[in-house]
């Protein structure tokens, strides 16, 4: 992973952190990333690059494709919603 790929990740981490932290916490650090960056397309990448990293140490763990979790994901998802209704 290059210091770039790094740096990524890392702003990924904090941008989901602070989303599980609470959404106090989560308004807060988008409004200081958003003042800081002037937008928050470096949040955005950051967490893509997260979510990348993570479904490729998945895939390396199940032995599955990281498609097939994807797959998965969409379906729970799918199935967490009609319980919804």
């Amino acid at each position: 992973m290059t210091t770039n790929d790094y740096d990524r990740v890392r702003l990924g981490i904090e941008a989901m952190t602070a989303y599980v932290s609470g959404n106090d916490l989560m308004a807060q650090y988008m409004a200081d990333r958003r003042v800081s960056d002037g937008n928050l397309d470096q949040v955005a990448d950051g967490a893509t690059a997260l979510c990348a990293l993570l479904l490729q140490q998945m895939g390396r763990m199940t032995g599955r494709s990281e498609q097939e979790i994807l797959q998965e994901v969409a379906r729970g998802l799918s199935r967490a919603e009609r319980q919804e209704e």
